[in-house]
């Protein structure tokens, strides 16, 4: 295991999770637990933050608390996420805070979890396999908030603001929220991430299917749900349409690299791209590799 991710939750077996067996439970326990010390200390970093890169910009995200799965296997498998509400500006003060690790001591000193005291904005991204079976990974920008100039997947957030516009997060009650719709938006972002970073059209996109979340521990252990989605452009269509330029989130990324599906499953750490890999590609490619074993072990040949 890279020590820049560790795994939350992966599929029990050789089977990716449908939208359909996944259930949200919404509460304000599950939202990030105040603490006057370090409460203080958010609007200083986001400042500092704005200040060195001005294209940042506050929004609500959804905090993942947890997940809670039944006992059931293959297609009787479901996963609760337990989920609150957080925002970018927390997640950058908090989960990126320069006294992270004292933040996470705490937490786990005062309520038995490291990442009481966290924004744990949920991240989502995608496992993108063209019908050439290749996988897509995105030159990230040094404008980005995070892993600058890293090659990543496409990803990003579900925005709570598709669900109840944009008020700010003191404003917003999770529980008031429909648990349905924030699924929905959960699955219906990381294919629009996809859309909007790529330009690849939805009508060539396979609907997302979970994978498993994982953890990125350079940033205090951020929670990022992963999705296998296929494509039936090839890896030369793609990447016309990626540099025809007219995808909504061009500043994003730089340049576009599309890897045989064999290579990123037998990719070392020594190796020179995955060394320049950023925190949640690598968990995205951990939870495949755990996935593509399962298959495997089971007598799958055919992925």
């Amino acid at each position: 295991m890279d020590p820049d991710v560790s795994v939350m939750f992966t599929v029990p077996g050789a089977s990716l999770i449908h939208q359909s067996n996944t259930i949200a439970c919404l509460s304000q326990d599950f939202n990030r637990k105040p603490f006057g010390k370090f409460d203080a200390q958010i609007e200083s970093i986001w400042n500092k933050r704005r200040s060195e890169n001005p294209k940042l910009f506050n929004g609500t995200k959804f905090r993942l608390h947890s997940v809670s799965k039944n006992s059931g296997d293959g297609s009787d498998f479901r996963i609760t996420f337990n989920i609150g509400i957080t925002c970018y500006r927390d997640f950058i003060s908090t989960n990126w805070a320069p006294n992270a690790i004292e933040i996470l001591q705490l937490g786990e000193q005062n309520f038995n979890d490291s990442q009481a005291f966290m924004s744990d904005a949920m991240g989502v991204g995608a496992f993108v396999q063209t019908a050439d079976k290749h996988v897509i990974f995105l030159k990230r920008s040094i404008l980005c908030g995070e892993a600058k100039g890293q090659w990543d997947i496409p990803g990003g957030h579900a925005e709570p603001q598709e669900l109840v516009g944009k008020l700010p997060v003191e404003d917003i009650d999770v529980t008031k929220m429909d648990s349905v719709k924030v699924i929905e938006e959960m699955f219906d972002s990381i294919k629009r991430e996809v859309i909007d970073e790529v330009n690849i059209p939805s009508t060539c996109l396979s609907e997302p299917e979970l994978c498993g979340i994982a953890r990125n521990t350079t940033a205090a252990g951020r929670p990022s749900v992963e999705f296998v989605i296929r494509c039936s452009l090839n890896s030369e269509e793609v990447k016309t349409r990626y540099h025809q330029g007219s995808q909504s989130e061009a500043d994003e990324s730089t340049n576009i690299c599309l890897l045989p599906l064999e290579t990123v499953i037998e990719m070392k750490s020594e190796d020179n791209f995955w060394q320049n890999m950023a925190p949640s590609a690598k968990g995205c490619v951990v939870l495949y590799r755990l996935y593509h074993k399962k298959l495997m072990d089971e007598g799958h040949t055919d992925i």
